[in-house]
């Protein structure tokens, strides 16, 4: 007993077209063929077709299948290096799994930050972007410090969050009052902020170039000029650790450096 091309497509669940894909790829051998030149399948072939079946299911890669359908040693090497793979899966699909609750939970937009969820409803959009790019280029213990003083809220963080790119003098030097006490306390805690590229894990020239060309395009000049007041006003104040304070100036002098090159 034989089978055409379709009939053994709809006898094995899959298409014609997988079928003469198999063939291209050495994984179905080509059948003979009647006199009146159609193909006809045999008992092999079904066979064939239900073993590259099961091991598509377990997710055995087609490139794969040829080596190790009929080598047991290569098939147990195969099912281990699968069951890692699957468990990679599973933990990355856990973890996809538990941050959507979160978002749904929080409301939070879906591009957050996994760090961020719980508190993105209380960030700008402006803050979550630039935490959305820091999530990328920060290593876990600098994003859990970020998260930290992005959790607090201050009166003055709205005004600012809505500072007009036209505000008046008066405004920003009093925003920039303002700040200043709160950034005291977090670049005297956290130090590392001054020279931010300490805690990076990647390309450390890229990164920065990152942060600075994101910051210039989410925040207008006026927010800008409100926080670099704030800077300078703290900075010759801060009680920090004289090796931090001159790192941060070879920082400061790297990145003017690379501006200028």
């Amino acid at each position: 007993m034989g089978w055409s091309t379709s009939e053994l497509a709809r006898l094995t669940g899959t298409t014609v077209n997988t079928i003469r894909h198999y063939h291209k790829l050495g994984l179905l051998t080509e059948p003979e063929r009647m006199s009146n030149g159609y193909k006809q399948y045999g008992a092999s072939h079904l066979l064939r077709l239900n073993q590259i079946r099961r091991m598509r299911e377990l997710g055995i890669p087609l490139s794969d299948i040829g080596s190790v359908a009929d080598d047991h040693e290569q098939q147990q090497l195969a099912l281990k290096q699968l069951e890692s793979d699957l468990g990679d899966q599973i933990a990355a699909l856990e973890k996809a799994r538990s941050e959507v609750a979160q978002l749904l939970e929080h409301g939070a937009p879906i591009d957050t930050a996994s760090s961020f969820i719980d508190i993105a409803t209380r960030m700008s959009s402006a803050d979550r972007s630039l935490m959305n790019i820091y999530s990328s280029l920060y290593e876990d213990s600098a994003l859990a410090e970020m998260r930290s003083i992005m959790s607090e809220t201050a009166p003055y963080d709205q005004e600012v969050d809505e500072l007009a790119e036209d505000a008046d003098e008066a405004t920003r030097a009093r925003l920039a009052e303002q700040i200043a006490p709160t950034m005291k306390r977090h670049l005297e805690a956290k130090p590392w902020m001054l020279a931010p590229t300490e805690r990076m894990t990647g390309d450390v020239r890229m990164g920065q170039a990152a942060i600075i060309g994101t910051i210039s395009e989410l925040y207008n000049d006026a927010q800008i000029d409100v926080i670099q007041r704030a800077f300078i006003s703290v900075f010759p104040t801060l009680d920090i650790p004289d090796d931090d304070r001159e790192r941060f100036i070879a920082f400061i002098k790297q990145m003017a450096a690379e501006e200028e090159s």
